[in-house]
């Protein structure tokens, strides 16, 4: 069962934003054992997850851009620009609330 690279992009921009909801989420979802973020406020754990997940949406649209279909490289452009400036704007507010919370 092999998929194209056209549905190899598609799946790995969904991959993205479903690991940015689970991070975002996972204090919520683990509440007894979790380590985001942590009890003294620290914020950085977080802020170097949602920095990973940033740089793949950069990567996903790069390979999207190269694609040699235009209904995929239109997707990869919007959807994964959009979600970038989206994480980044989350990434400043999240590092600013880190950076107050920090003695």
């Amino acid at each position: 069962m092999s998929m194209s690279k056209e549905s190899k992009l598609i799946l790995l921009t969904v991959i993205l934003i479903a690991g940015a909801f689970v991070v975002f989420f996972a204090n919520r979802l683990l509440p007894q054992n979790s380590i985001f973020p942590s009890e003294t406020g620290d914020l950085t754990i977080l802020l170097w997850l949602f920095y990973a997940i940033d740089i793949g949406f950069i990567v996903a649209l790069v390979l999207g851009a190269r694609t040699k279909k235009p209904s995929v490289v239109w997707f990869s452009i919007i959807a994964n620009s959009i979600f970038f400036v989206l994480l980044s704007g989350l990434i400043f507010l999240l590092a600013i609330a880190n950076g107050i919370s920090e003695p």
